[in-house]
Formats: C-alpha cells, sequence, structure tokens
C-alpha cells in the first residue's frame, strides 16, 4: 500500500468533496423545492380566493380613494349601487381586488404576487419580461415556471401559474372577447431572501459541513492507522525475510562447515589411526607419541566442530531454552579460565582475571560458552608468550564484559562481517590450530537473547578485545 497510499489519501478527498457537493446540491435543490411548494401554495389559496369572489357574482365595496368605479366595467349595469342608508358603492372585480390584496401585502411584507396577463384591462396589471416569457409557455392548467434569479445582494425565486376563463370570468371578461377555456393570464409569486440564505433559511448546511469534515478526519486518521498496520506488516515480513536468509546461509554455512572442516578432521583421525595400526612396531617412541598426540588433536578438533555444530542447529531451530538467573560474574569467568589454562599453558599465555564484583541476570550456560569461545578465540590468535585478560565495567544497568588478547589482530575488512553466518572460513590460529567460523555466531545469538549487544575493537598486530554486555543485578 505504501506506493499507492498518496493516489488512495487523493481519492478519498475528492471523494469526500464531490459526496460534499452532491449533498450540498440536493440540498439547495431540496430548499427551491420548498420554496416552489411554497409557492404552489399560496397560488392555489388566492385561487380559492379567486373562486369565492367569482361564486358570489358580485362584491360590493364602499367607494374611497383606493375603490373608485372600475371604468373598464362602465357598461356594467350593476356597477354602482347606493344602500338604503345612502352608502354608494361600487363592484370589484376579482383582478382589481387581487391587485390590492397584492399591494397591502406587498406593503406588509407578507408575499409579492402579480396578477396580469398578456392583454391586460388595466395597466398596472402589465407583465413583465419574464412574465411575458412564462405567459408563452402555458398550455394547459398544470404548467408551471420557475426560475431563480440572483442579483448583488439577494436570491430571488419566481413562481407563475396560469389562469384560464371559467364560466365565472365572463361576467367581466366577456365584453373584451375571453372564452371559456381561453388562456387570460397568470399570477407571479417572488420569494426573495438574502445572499447567504441557505445558511439564514436551513441549518442543515452547517450541519453538512461539520459531518462532512468528521468523515473526512475520521477517514483520514483510519487511512494513516492501516497505513501504519501495513506498515508494521511490511516490516515484519521483512525481518522475517532477513532471517530466514540469514538461517539460508547458516545452512550454506554448516554445509560448507561439515564438507570441509568436519573431513579434514576426520581424515587425520583415520589416517593416523591407520598409521599406528600399521606401523606401531617399526615407529619409534618419538613418532608414536607424536601421532597420538596429532590424533588427539584432530580428535578435539572434531568434537569442537561437532558441539558447535549443534548448539548452532539447536539455537536456530528454537531448542535451546534461555534459563536467566543471579550470576557471579567473577566466579564464572575464573572458572571458564580455569577449563581453559592447559590450552593457554600449552602456548605459555598468561590469563588474567581483572573481573568486579558484578552480578548479571542471564543463563548461565550460554554466558558460560559465550566468555569460554572468546577465551579460546584469543589463545588461538596469540602468539608464544602472550596475554588474555578479562574485565568488566558497569554502565547504567548494564555490565560490560571485556576479553582482550595480545594477538594478530583483525584487518578492517574483516571486522563487519566476524559475526555473521556469511564470513568466510575460519581461518588457523598462530599454532595452526583449526576453528569451525561458528564460535563467533554462537557468541552473537547467545548475547542477543539476554537484549545485550556484542562488539570488538581490534589492531593488526597489536590485539583484539572482544566487549558484550548483560542485564545488571544487585549485588545483594
Amino acid at each position: 500500500m505504501r506506493r499507492y497510499f498518496p493516489i488512495v489519501l487523493i481519492v478519498w478527498a475528492i471523494t469526500i468533496i464531490g459526496a460534499f457537493s452532491l449533498n450540498l446540491y440536493v440540498l439547495r435543490k431540496h430548499s427551491e423545492s420548498l420554496v416552489q411548494s411554497k409557492s404552489e401554495g399560496f397560488f392555489k389559496l388566492l385561487v380559492a380566493t379567486l373562486q369565492w369572489h367569482a361564486g358570489h357574482e358580485a362584491l360590493y365595496v364602499p367607494i374611497t380613494e383606493l375603490s373608485q368605479p372600475n371604468l373598464h366595467l362602465v357598461h356594467h349595469d350593476r356597477r354602482d349601487v347606493i344602500t338604503n342608508f345612502g352608502d354608494s358603492l361600487t363592484l370589484l372585480s376579482p383582478a382589481l381586488m387581487t391587485r390590492q390584496m397584492s399591494e397591502y401585502a406587498k406593503e406588509n411584507n407578507i408575499k409579492w404576487f402579480h396578477i396580469t396577463s398578456l392583454n391586460p384591462i388595466h395597466p398596472e396589471n402589465a407583465p413583465d419580461e419574464w412574465e411575458i416569457y412564462a405567459l408563452h409557455t402555458f398550455q394547459e392548467e398544470d404548467d408551471r415556471a420557475f426560475e431563480k434569479m440572483t442579483n448583488s445582494d439577494s436570491v430571488i425565486y419566481r413562481y407563475m401559474a396560469p389562469l384560464f376563463v371559467e364560466q365565472s370570468c365572463l361576467i367581466c371578461h366577456a365584453a373584451h372577447g375571453f372564452n371559456i377555456g381561453k388562456l387570460r393570464g397568470g399570477i407571479s409569486i417572488n420569494t426573495s431572501y438574502e445572499k447567504d440564505y441557505l445558511s439564514q433559511t436551513s441549518t442543515s448546511t452547517g450541519r453538512l459541513v461539520i459531518i462532512y469534515l468528521l468523515i473526512c478526519i475520521v477517514g483520514f486518521f483510519l487511512l494513516f492507522y492501516i497505513e501504519l498496520l501495513t506498515k508494521r506488516h511490511r516490516l515484519a515480513v521483512e525481518a522475517k525475510h532477513d532471517e530466514l536468509q540469514d538461517f539460508v546461509a547458516a545452512k550454506d554455512k554448516f554445509i560448507s562447515v561439515i564438507t570441509h572442516d568436519l573431513k579434514t578432521p576426520a581424515a587425520n583421525i583415520a589416517s593416523l589411526s591407520e598409521t599406528l595400526r600399521v606401523s606401531f612396531d617399526t615407529l619409534s617412541e618419538a613418532d608414536r607419541k607424536n601421532c597420538i598426540d596429532m590424533l588427539v588433536e584432530s580428535a578435539r578438533t572434531h568434537n569442537n566442530l561437532l558441539n558447535s555444530l549443534f548448539d548452532v542447529s539447536r539455537l536456530r531451530l528454537g531448542h535451546i531454552q534461555c534459563n536467566p538467573e543471579r550470576l557471579d560474574i567473577r566466579k564464572l569467568t575464573h572458572t571458564v579460565l580455569e577449563q581453559t589454562k592447559l590450552q593457554a599453558q600449552q602456548k605459555h599465555i598468561a590469563q588474567i582475571n581483572q573481573a568486579g564484583e558484578y552480578y548479571a541476570y542471564a543463563d548461565k550456560n550460554m554466558i558460560t560458552t559465550v566468555i569460554r569461545n572468546l577465551v579460546v578465540n584469543g589463545i588461538k590468535f596469540t602468539h608464544q608468550g602472550g596475554q588474555i585478560v578479562i574485565k568488566t565495567e558497569k554502565k547504567e544497568e548494564d555490565i560490560i564484559i571485556s576479553v582482550t588478547d595480545s594477538g594478530i589482530g583483525i584487518a578492517d575488512e574483516k571486522k563487519d562481517r566476524i559475526f555473521g553466518v556469511d564470513s568466510d572460513k575460519s581461518t588457523s590460529g598462530t599454532a595452526n590450530e583449526a576453528g569451525t567460523g561458528l564460535g563467533l555466531l554462537l557468541c552473537k545469538e547467545y548475547v542477543e537473547r539476554h537484549g545485550g549487544q556484542i562488539w570488538l575493537e581490534s589492531e593488526v598486530g597489536k590485539g583484539t578485545t572482544f566487549f558484550f554486555t548483560l542485564p545488571l543485578v544487585n549485588s545483594n
């Protein structure tokens, strides 16, 4: 997923933006639908009022400055009447009533509407350009016109529905050439909002922004979390792959050791044994002793090789358990030096124990093997008359154990791979001692099992010091 993660983020962002835009569009359309529905309801109320007026055939109002006799009804025989009380009344046509209602509604900010026609009787009812266009589109009673218009500071929704001539309309309009079913005009209704009408008329917009913002944040969090899990899984797979590669390298090393190093001492044992069997009586005492010494050395090398192979294979297969306990490091190093005393004496090498009184929490067998391998390694590469020194040092919560020899040292190009399973075949010692090449690998594995580190410092011709750490415990 690492390669495609930026693409996934972009796709997610585009999806959220697209979904938000779609919802905002639906919200706007819903708002417009509400406006249209309210306008439709208002139109029906006006039509019902007109029908109520027409149902009474004639509606009279007092003659006032606002309600003057309708000049267009001059031929109406009952346009003006006088009541028994002497009040003068005039006939109020439905169109005039609607216009007066419109003016009253406009003055009181109720609703702006306008009754109009393509051939208006009253000039005040003349249509504007949009109403003319709408009237030309009307063919049936169900036809409607609805449009959103925007100016600098407001948004106006314009709604218009047609009015067709009915029987009751002929009372006023028959003289003007109108027939039943003919389009006589329409009523337009305007609904105006401020420029930010959506945020003012619906709290849904703000909620929508918050919801999508939360979805976006949660989505990004989940994507990053999935990427983190994927990365951890990838690193775990890579670690397992490296471990497998290491295991394969170790296997190849084992095969190399078995086919080369193991064959050499085995061949020596067979050859020396055959020599002693065939020529024992003819050999001198010195030759016999030399053959036996060589036979013992080959057997020892053979045995050490098998033990190293056995330990490494068991460790890699998980058959060696780490059982840590409280260890007296000075006592442990003393025991190891006693075990290697004979080998050191054969090369007249002095073994010096300068370990302090420290205690570590570690597996006794593993750490004994580590120190012994490092001491034996030092003896192997130290000339006659040299020395091996073991020291200890406390550093924070660890104890550092060092094994220093005065031997031949290690070249820089070999330092980085000396603990690896893919290192070169073991180098012969100063007295041509054979080795397995697995001792330092085993040391590294054992130390790391305890959470410690192992490293070296060396200078060619002056000697080598191996260091490793263990967890320190209280001496009490």
